[in-house]
């Protein structure tokens, strides 16, 4: 079934779970969260909606649980142009 909350508008930053980011986090090993806030962020180092992530470098190991909604494709964009310049 799928959650009527990814094409609400009422809000576009979604936590990812805590259990599903540790388990990822142990084989990766992440040291950048790209698009979170003070409340969210999954990293040390993280980029809020102030700083603007899609404007600053994405280097190393980066997380990014990305703005739903019609934003999407600017942050899918980025992830693969930062892939590309060698982020992970």
């Amino acid at each position: 079934m799928i959650n009527s909350g990814l094409f609400s508008s009422v809000r576009n930053n979604w936590e990812t779970p805590q259990k599903i980011f540790d388990e990822l986090d142990e084989e990766f090993g992440f040291n950048l969260d790209v698009c979170a806030d003070e409340g969210n962020a999954k990293c040390e180092r993280y980029y809020t909606e102030e700083e603007d992530g899609l404007g600053k470098k994405w280097e190393g190991v980066c997380w990014m649980n990305p703005p739903y909604g019609r934003v999407i494709g600017l942050w899918m964009r980025k992830a693969y142009e930062s892939a590309l310049g060698g982020a992970k």
